[in-house]
Protein backbone atom coordinates (compact mmCIF):
# COMPACT_ATOMS: atom_id res chain seq x y z
CA UNK A 1 0.00 0.00 0.00
CA UNK A 2 2.18 2.80 -1.36
CA UNK A 3 -0.82 5.57 -0.08
CA UNK A 4 1.14 4.65 3.54
CA UNK A 5 4.48 7.43 3.15
CA UNK A 6 7.92 5.89 3.46
CA UNK A 7 9.28 6.43 7.23
CA UNK A 8 13.18 6.78 7.41
CA UNK A 9 14.15 6.04 11.02
CA UNK A 10 16.11 4.54 13.31
CA UNK A 11 15.82 1.28 14.56
CA UNK A 12 17.46 0.37 18.20
CA UNK A 13 19.40 -2.74 17.10
CA UNK A 14 21.08 -0.27 14.39
CA UNK A 15 22.17 2.12 17.28
CA UNK A 16 26.14 2.34 17.22
CA UNK A 17 25.61 2.83 21.38
CA UNK A 18 23.63 -0.69 21.43
CA UNK A 19 26.01 -3.40 22.86
CA UNK A 20 26.70 -6.41 20.32
CA UNK A 21 25.49 -8.84 22.58
CA UNK A 22 22.04 -7.12 22.74
CA UNK A 23 22.01 -6.90 18.93
CA UNK A 24 23.38 -10.84 18.84
CA UNK A 25 20.18 -11.41 20.90
CA UNK A 26 18.02 -9.34 19.03
CA UNK A 27 19.43 -10.94 15.35
CA UNK A 28 18.90 -14.72 16.90
CA UNK A 29 15.74 -14.07 17.65
CA UNK A 30 14.77 -13.28 14.44
CA UNK A 31 16.47 -16.07 13.08
CA UNK A 32 14.10 -18.47 15.39
CA UNK A 33 10.75 -16.63 13.92
CA UNK A 34 12.33 -17.36 10.54
CA UNK A 35 12.17 -20.65 11.64
CA UNK A 36 8.85 -20.68 13.83
CA UNK A 37 6.71 -18.73 10.36
CA UNK A 38 8.71 -21.26 7.44
CA UNK A 39 9.00 -18.13 6.20
CA UNK A 40 11.65 -20.09 4.25
CA UNK A 41 8.64 -21.57 2.12
CA UNK A 42 7.66 -17.78 0.88
CA UNK A 43 10.66 -16.26 1.07
CA UNK A 44 12.97 -19.11 -1.30
CA UNK A 45 10.37 -17.91 -4.29
CA UNK A 46 11.92 -15.25 -5.43
CA UNK A 47 15.67 -16.87 -5.22
CA UNK A 48 14.51 -19.86 -7.52
CA UNK A 49 13.10 -17.30 -9.78
CA UNK A 50 15.74 -15.85 -10.39
CA UNK A 51 18.15 -18.87 -10.19
CA UNK A 52 15.89 -20.91 -12.66
CA UNK A 53 16.57 -17.21 -15.32
CA UNK A 54 20.43 -17.56 -14.87
CA UNK A 55 21.46 -16.29 -11.55
CA UNK A 56 24.93 -17.70 -10.25
CA UNK A 57 23.76 -20.78 -7.60
CA UNK A 58 26.74 -19.29 -5.61
CA UNK A 59 24.99 -16.92 -2.98
CA UNK A 60 26.74 -14.08 -1.71
CA UNK A 61 24.02 -13.15 1.57
CA UNK A 62 24.64 -9.45 2.46
CA UNK A 63 23.43 -8.54 6.11
CA UNK A 64 23.67 -12.17 7.23
CA UNK A 65 23.13 -10.77 11.12
CA UNK A 66 23.23 -13.89 13.35
CA UNK A 67 22.57 -16.38 10.12
CA UNK A 68 19.70 -14.86 8.42
CA UNK A 69 17.15 -16.92 6.42
CA UNK A 70 19.18 -17.89 3.78
CA UNK A 71 20.40 -21.43 4.80
CA UNK A 72 16.77 -22.59 5.58
CA UNK A 73 16.06 -21.19 2.17
CA UNK A 74 18.74 -23.13 0.66
CA UNK A 75 17.19 -26.04 2.32
CA UNK A 76 14.19 -25.85 0.70
CA UNK A 77 15.77 -25.01 -2.20
CA UNK A 78 17.78 -28.41 -2.18
CA UNK A 79 14.20 -30.27 -1.51
CA UNK A 80 12.90 -28.71 -4.80
CA UNK A 81 16.10 -29.86 -6.85
CA UNK A 82 18.03 -26.14 -6.74
CA UNK A 83 21.17 -26.47 -5.26
CA UNK A 84 23.16 -24.03 -4.33
CA UNK A 85 26.57 -22.92 -2.19
CA UNK A 86 26.08 -19.80 0.48
CA UNK A 87 28.44 -17.69 1.79
CA UNK A 88 27.58 -15.58 4.96
CA UNK A 89 28.71 -11.74 5.29
CA UNK A 90 27.77 -9.14 7.50
CA UNK A 91 29.62 -5.57 7.80
CA UNK A 92 29.65 -6.41 11.75
CA UNK A 93 29.59 -10.27 10.65
CA UNK A 94 28.67 -12.68 13.61
CA UNK A 95 31.33 -15.21 13.11
CA UNK A 96 30.40 -17.56 16.19
CA UNK A 97 27.24 -17.42 14.65
CA UNK A 98 27.98 -17.93 11.11
CA UNK A 99 30.48 -20.86 12.20
CA UNK A 100 27.71 -22.69 13.88
CA UNK A 101 25.38 -22.55 10.88
CA UNK A 102 28.02 -23.89 8.84
CA UNK A 103 28.57 -26.75 11.34
CA UNK A 104 25.05 -27.62 11.68
CA UNK A 105 24.49 -28.47 7.81
CA UNK A 106 23.92 -31.15 5.60
CA UNK A 107 27.03 -31.70 2.93
CA UNK A 108 24.04 -31.04 0.20
CA UNK A 109 23.79 -27.66 1.15
CA UNK A 110 27.16 -26.39 2.21
CA UNK A 111 27.67 -22.76 3.49
CA UNK A 112 30.66 -20.95 4.34
CA UNK A 113 31.44 -17.27 5.77
CA UNK A 114 33.34 -14.08 5.19
CA UNK A 115 35.19 -13.58 8.33
CA UNK A 116 35.66 -9.82 7.99
CA UNK A 117 33.59 -7.16 7.14
CA UNK A 118 31.59 -7.07 3.51
CA UNK A 119 30.28 -3.80 2.36
CA UNK A 120 26.82 -4.00 0.70
CA UNK A 121 27.60 -1.02 -1.33
CA UNK A 122 31.53 -2.05 -2.22
CA UNK A 123 31.09 -5.79 -3.07
CA UNK A 124 33.99 -7.83 -4.71
CA UNK A 125 32.41 -10.86 -4.46
CA UNK A 126 31.47 -13.49 -7.32
CA UNK A 127 27.75 -14.58 -6.71
CA UNK A 128 24.28 -13.79 -6.35
CA UNK A 129 23.81 -11.26 -3.88
CA UNK A 130 20.71 -11.37 -1.73
CA UNK A 131 19.55 -9.14 1.13
CA UNK A 132 16.82 -10.64 3.13
CA UNK A 133 15.07 -8.46 5.67
CA UNK A 134 17.45 -5.75 5.69
CA UNK A 135 17.51 -3.62 2.58
CA UNK A 136 14.92 -1.15 4.49
CA UNK A 137 17.79 -0.17 6.86
CA UNK A 138 19.57 1.74 4.28
CA UNK A 139 18.65 5.03 3.15
CA UNK A 140 17.78 5.74 -0.85
CA UNK A 141 21.30 6.88 -1.38
CA UNK A 142 23.21 3.70 0.36
CA UNK A 143 20.66 1.14 -1.02
CA UNK A 144 21.10 2.96 -4.34
CA UNK A 145 24.55 2.27 -3.90
CA UNK A 146 23.95 -1.47 -3.22
CA UNK A 147 21.88 -1.94 -6.72
CA UNK A 148 24.61 -0.10 -8.80
CA UNK A 149 27.79 -1.95 -7.11
CA UNK A 150 25.50 -4.80 -8.51
CA UNK A 151 25.61 -3.63 -11.87
CA UNK A 152 29.22 -2.21 -12.10
CA UNK A 153 30.86 -6.14 -11.18
CA UNK A 154 27.89 -7.24 -12.93
CA UNK A 155 26.44 -9.92 -10.21
CA UNK A 156 22.78 -10.41 -9.56
CA UNK A 157 21.24 -9.66 -6.96
CA UNK A 158 18.16 -10.72 -5.39
CA UNK A 159 16.39 -8.14 -2.80
CA UNK A 160 13.37 -9.64 -0.47
CA UNK A 161 11.73 -7.20 2.68
CA UNK A 162 8.05 -7.31 3.56
CA UNK A 163 6.03 -4.93 1.78
CA UNK A 164 4.63 -1.65 3.76
CA UNK A 165 1.27 -1.70 4.56
CA UNK A 166 -0.71 -0.39 7.36
CA UNK A 167 -1.79 -3.92 8.04
CA UNK A 168 1.55 -4.95 8.91
CA UNK A 169 2.38 -2.01 10.86
CA UNK A 170 -0.62 -2.81 13.26
CA UNK A 171 -0.73 -5.99 13.84
CA UNK A 172 2.88 -7.99 13.46
CA UNK A 173 4.58 -5.96 15.85
CA UNK A 174 2.20 -7.71 18.52
CA UNK A 175 2.96 -10.73 16.82
CA UNK A 176 6.68 -10.71 16.76
CA UNK A 177 7.11 -9.41 20.42
CA UNK A 178 4.33 -12.68 21.34
CA UNK A 179 7.10 -15.06 19.34
CA UNK A 180 10.29 -13.75 21.07
CA UNK A 181 8.46 -14.16 24.49
CA UNK A 182 7.59 -17.81 23.65
CA UNK A 183 10.41 -18.97 22.21
CA UNK A 184 13.22 -17.49 24.28
CA UNK A 185 13.25 -20.75 26.65
CA UNK A 186 13.94 -22.61 23.42
CA UNK A 187 16.61 -20.56 22.00
CA UNK A 188 20.39 -22.81 21.89
CA UNK A 189 23.12 -20.31 23.44
CA UNK A 190 25.73 -20.98 26.08
CA UNK A 191 24.55 -21.02 28.88
CA UNK A 192 25.82 -17.29 29.97
CA UNK A 193 23.95 -15.95 27.18
CA UNK A 194 20.99 -18.39 27.43
CA UNK A 195 20.73 -16.84 31.16
CA UNK A 196 20.78 -13.09 29.84
CA UNK A 197 18.21 -14.08 27.34
CA UNK A 198 15.84 -15.39 29.74
CA UNK A 199 16.79 -12.30 31.93
CA UNK A 200 16.10 -9.39 28.91
CA UNK A 201 13.03 -11.25 27.94
CA UNK A 202 11.69 -11.72 31.60
CA UNK A 203 12.85 -10.23 34.37
CA UNK A 204 13.45 -6.91 31.61
CA UNK A 205 11.89 -7.38 28.97
CA UNK A 206 14.32 -5.29 26.63
CA UNK A 207 14.48 -8.05 23.68
CA UNK A 208 10.39 -8.07 23.03
CA UNK A 209 10.62 -4.30 23.81
CA UNK A 210 12.82 -4.03 21.34
CA UNK A 211 11.70 -6.50 18.54
CA UNK A 212 8.57 -4.71 19.08
CA UNK A 213 9.51 -1.04 18.28
CA UNK A 214 12.19 -2.29 15.69
CA UNK A 215 9.50 -4.23 13.55
CA UNK A 216 7.35 -1.10 13.77
CA UNK A 217 9.63 1.03 12.50
CA UNK A 218 10.96 -1.62 9.69
CA UNK A 219 7.73 -1.63 8.11
CA UNK A 220 7.41 2.07 7.82
CA UNK A 221 11.17 1.66 6.37
CA UNK A 222 10.26 -0.40 3.93
CA UNK A 223 10.39 0.63 0.50
CA UNK A 224 7.22 0.45 -1.82
CA UNK A 225 7.37 -0.73 -5.05
CA UNK A 226 7.41 2.27 -7.00
CA UNK A 227 10.09 4.01 -5.13
CA UNK A 228 12.26 0.34 -5.74
CA UNK A 229 11.67 1.27 -9.86
CA UNK A 230 12.42 4.51 -9.61
CA UNK A 231 15.59 3.51 -8.12
CA UNK A 232 16.27 1.25 -10.70
CA UNK A 233 16.01 3.28 -13.18
CA UNK A 234 17.84 5.80 -11.80
CA UNK A 235 20.92 3.52 -12.36
CA UNK A 236 23.87 3.75 -14.74
CA UNK A 237 23.82 0.82 -17.42
CA UNK A 238 20.91 0.02 -15.59
CA UNK A 239 19.37 -1.65 -19.01
CA UNK A 240 22.52 -4.26 -19.11
CA UNK A 241 20.63 -5.96 -16.32
CA UNK A 242 16.60 -7.52 -16.33
CA UNK A 243 14.73 -6.46 -13.33
CA UNK A 244 11.84 -7.92 -12.05
CA UNK A 245 9.84 -5.95 -9.35
CA UNK A 246 7.08 -7.70 -7.26
CA UNK A 247 5.13 -9.23 -4.33
CA UNK A 248 4.85 -13.15 -3.51
CA UNK A 249 1.51 -13.63 -1.76
CA UNK A 250 0.90 -15.01 1.80
CA UNK A 251 1.88 -14.86 4.92
CA UNK A 252 4.75 -12.94 4.81
CA UNK A 253 4.08 -10.50 2.24
CA UNK A 254 7.77 -11.03 1.12
CA UNK A 255 8.46 -8.45 -1.36
CA UNK A 256 11.10 -8.92 -4.22
CA UNK A 257 13.60 -6.98 -7.11
CA UNK A 258 15.68 -9.33 -8.78
CA UNK A 259 18.38 -7.78 -11.25
CA UNK A 260 20.18 -10.57 -13.23
CA UNK A 261 22.69 -9.42 -15.87
CA UNK A 262 21.64 -9.47 -19.63
CA UNK A 263 23.84 -11.55 -21.83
Amino acid sequence: MESLPRLDFFELHDLDGTPRVLRTLHTESILTIYRLTDAAREYSRPLELALRSGADHRIVDLCSGSGGPVPLIQRRLHSAGVHTQVTLTDLVPNVHAFERVARNRPPCCPVDHVPSPVDATDCRLEGTRTIYGAFHHFAPPLATRILQNAVDTRQPIVVVDTKRSWLYVLVFPFFLMLAVLLAAPFQRNPLPRYLLRLALTYVVPVLPFMMFFDSVVSFLRMYGRAELRRMVDALRDTSTFTWTIGVQRGFTGAQYLIGIPRP
